[in-house]
């Protein structure tokens, strides 16, 4: 893999917390924001627009949006319209937000449990979402998940997730993340879906989201860099996964890979982040306070390799 520029976006705030068995304070979050920006994080998948009864961890969305710092590229994520409309209004009110995120499974079981709603239904809101979005100059990502197999269907074929690439790109995104819900994908199956996604739509910004349950975590992600991902995600301390209360099929947790561990390993192979790694690691150091356990970063433990 040769150096070249790749986008770390910290997804702790976001997608770590958000099955999280306990409600952290608002003033603990921004804590975890400033410390996240001071390392030199580039993106940040801030909170979440979606009902408070369903994930109570994001009832605060417009006051943490509100601590952002200037510099940073801000990310949220919703789930329907009328998610799509909040986000518009915190962006006019608040702090300005880059890009807003919203799942489609290429799995259609998946996203009937996931979301309720069948591809023809999800489609429709979708296309409804770009436009509300669009109308405020805030960027679409669509994060097509299941990419590499699903916990309930089984198998999913690459057609069927490039299918979801050509009609977001006919909707007019250009920002587009391949997840890997339960960590059912392989180095070669991936380096196989971004080359060819890569190939046929050049003016498509990919990004790369893997969940470390089987351990690939970490491989899947460079063999998505290699085959071209612009943007790759990571939770500090590799926790996250889906919300407590959406039941997929499946059980165990779905963690995501490990910002500290990612971070240092391509600061050794010589990709460049722009990230600090002991700010990074004082950033981790600060989740694990703020969750009152040791999470799974490895160099937390060891350190990183001497140069």
């Amino acid at each position: 893999m040769t150096a070249r520029d790749v986008a770390v976006c910290e997804a702790w705030l976001r997608d770590g917390i958000q099955g999280w068995p306990t409600v952290l304070e608002t003033a603990d979050k921004i804590r975890m924001l400033q410390a996240v920006a001071a390392a030199g994080i580039p993106e940040i998948d801030v909170t979440s627009f979606v009902p408070a009864h369903v994930v109570p961890q994001f009832a605060d969305a417009e006051q943490v949006l509100g601590a952002v710092p200037a510099d940073v590229t801000v990310r949220v994520l919703t789930v329907n319209v009328k998610g799509a409309h909040r986000v518009v209004e915190a962006h006019r009110l608040g702090r300005p937000i880059d890009r807003c995120g919203f799942p489609i499974s290429a799995s259609e079981p998946h996203n009937l449990a996931n979301l309720r709603r069948d591809h023809p239904t999800h489609k429709r809101a979708v296309a409804e979402m770009v436009d509300v979005l669009g109308d405020a100059g805030i960027a679409p990502l669509l994060g097509v998940a299941t990419a590499y197999g699903c916990p309930i269907q089984g198998r999913v074929e690459r057609e069927d997730v490039l299918a979801l690439v050509e009609w977001g790109h006919s909707l007019g995104i250009r920002s587009i993340m391949f997840g890997d819900t339960t960590g059912m994908a392989d180095p070669r199956t991936v380096h196989e879906l971004f080359t060819e996604a890569v190939r046929a739509f050049p003016d498509v910004e990919f990004v790369a989201h893997f969940h470390d349950n089987r351990g690939c975590g970490i491989a899947n992600t460079l063999a998505a860099i290699d085959a071209g991902a612009a943007t790759v995600d990571a939770s500090l301390g590799g926790i996250g996964g889906e919300p407590a209360a959406v039941e997929q099929g499946f059980v165990g947790e779905s963690g995501n890979v490990t910002t500290e561990d990612l971070a240092a390993v391509l600061e050794r192979m010589g990709v460049r982040t722009g990230i600090d790694l002991s700010g990074l690691l004082a950033a981790g150091a600060l989740a694990e306070e703020l969750l009152g356990r040791p999470l799974l970063s490895r160099v937390q433990r060891a350190g990183p390799v001497p140069v």
